[in-house]
């Protein structure tokens, strides 16, 4: 029998084994925490899909790694996107989830096979408590070493480990290059079981069962794969040879859900402690049973599945948007919403209010997780708000498709149609999927795809120039020119040649004329072409020797295609001719200015990852001599706190001054070293990575300074949003910061002049300013009050507005105001709010106001009244201000109204006597 074991104690018999039982052995394992879902500084994955990912730099020899060299970690997983999505499978099979977690140990050129191999059978039958005889491994086909060790080392019988080819049982390399090598898998053997997941399913048997062949398939669902050892110990070339790596280095992984079931004898994942209490808790609130029906059932571990990976993405800085792992979170958010809608039936938001269960739930292993949830519940419950304004009409629009598809006598939905869906609706491609498979019907994957790709193709060609895109002129140079080659990186003057002119559009072979704009092609260039968000270049152009009276001004510099296009005009000069050799000169204050700002924004980029999150992901920028802008993905503004907290990291990097490393290097090795990449942008095969210091290392073909100092200064101006889940930060650097802060201080001296004040009790002075003027303004205030009161009492003096000693016979009073009153549109308003004041239990009053060309009207009747008479001021300023050309209405008991037609008012008066005092 199998002593159950909670999950909690399965992570800390883990943990107590690689540091505390094999430091008796010399080799103690430091236990490093879970690494972020947002992989640090890779952009190849969307989200950490294993243990090893966070060690990959030590794996790759690309880092030293730490001593000792064992380490081990509770990994938080996903996989949700790509080859590897398990999100299809999720609360269908026995063990699948969009998240998990892994156990893992590693070794970086220390123990290998003859070590770890036994430790893993020990930790599995001693410290777990498995019968040896449930359990059965797998080796690489020719990996005699491996099946040595378990068949004479370890002593598991020769027939229960099984030789795999490279498919199951080799592991790597990560990309086209590097480190790969066998693994070995141990399963657990349930028995002669071929329904385990449903509720029929017998206890698992006390003894093994043997198939009379004495075959093994491991593909059959008795066997459940629990452990997987993977030996790196060789590299593997761009030829696909292997040779043996001088370290040899050791990944395993165990799945916690799964062990879990093992160990808690649980038909499936989700009925493990890792789930179970949070299926319960959420049939309890959506009003179902859990074990009643299939359909529910799978709709509860979804929705339990799903919020689990949205707490624990969210709160390591996932934010739900159209692109990337934000896609991948808004689209997990959305299915789990519409499974509690359609299946389970909860028509109101559900997720918010259940993520906090799933947190509390989870908060012994994450404590973290209670803190982060005032800022994760509420962007999942803005999401599924969001989501569910649109569901209903998109689930008509779905079924309308689902209909004409089915009638029609088809199998498959469009995939225009489901990208309409996506587009329209919010629905992503996979909800999509789901929704029409409970019909037997798919989805063309492939249309949709080329219908997302073909509006991104407008969306890019929607951003280019018009000239750009509308003149053939451009698409014939770059066919029948050679490339431009820019040599600006290495100098800002070069020697060339003239190879194509262009004036008002078209190709000449002569351009002259003082002023006279025209466009240039050089064969070699030192101008920056506007790219990656950097503006182009300015400059000259100047006569070759030999040749004078000739300068060009240069005001910009374009890329079409492989072509380099300056925008020119001539500043004197008699004619410039195809085929000539001139002198281009970049302007080197711009363009340091530019390179200043550039590189600035590499720096706000790095801060901002490490004060929001590695998720924050540039979404555009601007960078020129002037200042420069960097558009990012953020769910919310940032405090005051976090914007200084950027700016000073920033400064603090400036002052530490490493010097620039620029590399040009193959994709993938800029990927495996984790160059930051911006999200969309295509990249050859070969690329330049910018790199200063530890902290900043990206993708970029602009212009960058040789050392951080050259900045001087940073400063952050403003921080902005531009669209949902997107902000701004306007930013200046150099020579423009210090003009800005100079500007500043004196701005702040003036201010201090003018209060008389240091500037050290500015804040001090204005605050009591502002009270003073509070204060001001109340007793401005009670002064008006006490005005309009006593307006409103002499008005009654003098028209003798009669007793109002019951409703039927109440107060009454209609007049005008006089205009040259002070405040006198302020008086007609306190006038009928005092009404009821002044008047007493009954009355009516009608006041107006003309001035110039405007009238105003206000009205108060007490309830009595409006009960006894049926009169409502609403409906009684309503009808003078119509009159006055004007509109306006109310309460029953207090009403305003204007309107711009002074000229009528004595008409509208007339009226509301006629009503009031008939």
């Amino acid at each position: 029998m199998i002593t159950p074991l909670s999950s909690q104690q399965i992570r800390d018999k883990f943990v107590a084994f690689f540091t505390q039982k094999l430091a008796s052995l010399g080799k103690p394992h430091t236990h490093v925490p879970s690494a972020s879902l947002i992989p640090v500084n890779n952009p190849t994955v969307m989200l950490t899909p294993a243990g090893m990912l966070p060690f990959v730099p030590y794996f790759l020899g690309l880092q030293s790694p730490p001593e000792p060299p064992r380490l081990l970690s509770i990994q938080k997983c996903a996989r949700v996107s790509g080859k590897a999505s398990d999100l299809d499978s999720v609360g269908r099979t026995r063990g699948h989830h969009t998240l998990f977690e892994m156990l893992g140990n590693f070794s970086f050129g220390d123990y290998f096979k003859t070590e770890m191999i036994p430790w893993a059978w020990t930790f599995l039958t001693e410290d777990l408590g498995l019968p040896a005889e449930r359990l059965l491994v797998s080796v690489f086909e020719t990996d005699d070493e491996a099946f040595n060790i378990w068949t004479q080392q370890v002593g598991v019988p020769a027939s229960r480990v099984v030789r795999c080819g490279e498919k199951d049982n080799f592991w790597g390399p990560p990309g086209p290059t590097g480190p790969c090598g066998p693994c070995s898998e141990i399963y657990f053997d349930f028995g002669d079981l071929d329904a385990l997941d449903t509720p029929d399913t017998p206890d698992t048997p006390d003894a093994p069962y043997t198939p009379e062949s004495g075959e093994i398939n491991l593909d059959q669902p008795r066997y459940l794969e629990v452990w997987n050892l993977v030996f790196m110990e060789y590299f593997q070339d761009a030829q696909g040879h292997r040779t043996p790596l001088a370290q040899k280095n050791v990944d395993t992984g165990m799945g916690l859900e799964r062990i879990s079931l093992v160990l808690q004898g649980a038909k499936n994942t989700f009925e493990t402690d890792l789930f179970l209490p949070l299926i319960h808790q959420l049939a309890q609130r959506v009003g179902v049973a859990y074990g009643q029906s299939p359909q529910t059932d799978t709709a509860l571990k979804i929705v339990a599945d799903h919020t689990r990976f949205l707490v624990l993405a969210l709160a390591d800085g996932v934010t739900p948007s159209n692109e990337g792992r934000g896609y991948i979170a808004r689209m997990i958010l959305r299915r789990a919403s519409r499974f509690a809608r359609r299946v389970l039936g909860c028509q109101t938001p559900l997720l918010a209010e259940f993520a906090e269960r799933v947190a509390a739930h989870l908060s012994p292993a994450y404590p973290e997780l209670m803190a982060a949830m005032p800022k994760v519940a509420p962007v999942i419950a803005r999401e599924e708000a969001r989501f569910n304004e649109t569901l209903e009409r998109g689930e008509k629009h779905l079924e309308a498709l689902i209909d004409a598809c089915k009638n029609a006598g088809e199998q498959t939905i469009a995939g225009e149609d489901a990208f309409k869906l996506y587009d329209t609706y919010g629905f992503p491609l996979e909800m999509t999927q789901d929704a029409v498979a409970e019909f037997g019907l798919s989805v063309d994957a492939d249309g949709f795809a080329a219908a997302m790709a073909a509006q991104k193709t407008r969306a890019r060609g929607a951003r280019k120039a018009t000239a750009m895109v509308e003149s053939p002129v451009y698409a014939e140079l770059s066919e029948t020119l050679p490339e431009t080659r820019f040599v600006g990186y290495d100098t800002l003057t070069c020697k060339t040649q003239v190879l194509a002119l262009l004036l008002d559009g078209e190709p000449v072979d002569e351009v002259s004329g003082t002023n006279t704009p025209f466009e240039a092609v050089l064969a070699e260039t030192p101008f920056y072409a506007e790219s990656g968000g950097q503006v182009g270049d300015r400059g000259t152009f100047i006569r070759d020797e030999g040749h004078h009276g000739l300068t060009v001004v240069v005001e910009d510099a374009q890329k079409v295609g492989d072509l380099v296009i300056h925008k020119c005009l001539f500043d004197n000069g008699t004619s410039l001719r195809v085929g000539e050799s001139l002198v281009a000169q970049v302007e080197p204050v711009a363009r340091h200015a530019a390179a200043v700002h550039h590189t600035a924004t590499h720096l706000l980029n790095a801060a901002l990852k490490q004060v929001l999150g590695a998720d924050v992901a540039q979404a555009g920028s601007r960078v020129a001599p002037e200042g420069a802008r960097f558009d990012f993905t953020a769910a919310a503004a940032l405090t005051p706190v976090q914007l200084a907290k950027v700016e000073w990291l920033m400064n603090h990097w400036i002052q530490s001054d490493p010097v620039r490393d620029v590399q040009v290097m193959p994709i993938a090795q800029a990927q495996a070293e984790g160059a930051v990449m911006m999200a969309g942008e295509k990249y050859g095969d070969s690329v330049r990575v910018v790199r200063y210091g530890l902290f900043s290392h990206e993708l970029c073909g602009g212009t960058h300074l040789e050392r951080l100092g050259y900045i001087g200064l940073a400063k952050i101006v403003s921080e902005s949003a531009i669209a949902a889940g997107v902000r701004r930060i306007e930013m200046l650097a150099g020579e423009a910061a210090l003009r800005y802060v100079r500007q500043e201080s004196a701005e702040l001296s003036r201010i201090a002049d003018l209060l008389k004040a240091p500037k050290s009790a500015l804040s001090e002075r204005i605050e009591k300013l502002q009270d003073d003027l509070k204060l001001a303004r109340r007793q401005t205030e009670t002064l008006t009050a006490s005005l309009a009161r006593q307006q409103l009492e002499a008005l009654l003096t003098k028209s003798g507005a009669g007793s109002g000693d019951s409703p039927e016979t109440p107060k009454l009073l209609v007049a005008e105001l006089s205009p040259d009153l002070p405040n006198a549109g302020d008086l007609l308003k306190l006038m009928s709010e005092a009404a009821a004041l002044v008047m007493g239990r009954h009355y009516a009053l009608f006041l107006a106001l003309a001035q110039q060309d405007r009238v105003q009207f206000a009205c108060a009747i007490s309830e009595s009244v409006v009960k006894a008479r049926g009169w409502k001021a609403g409906e009684l300023v309503k009808q003078a201000a119509q009159l006055c050309d004007g509109g306006g209405g109310g309460k029953p008991t207090l009403a305003q109204a204007g309107g711009k037609n002074a000229s009528a008012l004595p008409q509208a008066m007339a009226q509301i006597r006629a009503v009031l005092c008939p």
